[in-house]
């Protein structure tokens, strides 16, 4: 998982403070751009959620069939992103 707008190991402890439930993340490590990657502790090592009845929203409503914003996927997640253009649209 990536998040926007968080950028450094103290901004996401403060995410954490302000959204107690975003304490099941932890930070992975960095991307080649420098953003931070979020894992949560609650995954097996099966990939199933072993809290599914408390899921967040986010994880309910993955995989969503369209993200609005830049996204990257880990490789060999299985998904692509198709990023379109204004023009791609128009045709």
């Amino acid at each position: 998982m990536y998040s926007k707008d968080t950028y450094t190991e103290k901004e996401f402890k403060i995410m954490q403070f302000l959204f107690p439930a975003y304490k099941r993340f932890y930070i992975k490590g960095r991307d080649e751009e420098g953003n931070l990657i979020f894992a949560c502790k609650l995954v097996t090592p099966e990939g199933l959620c072993s809290d599914y009845k408390h899921r967040l929203r986010m994880c309910k409503n993955y995989p969503a069939k369209r993200i609005f914003y830049p996204g990257k996927l880990h490789e060999g997640c299985g998904y692509k992103v198709n990023v379109k253009s204004f023009e791609d649209y128009l045709k």
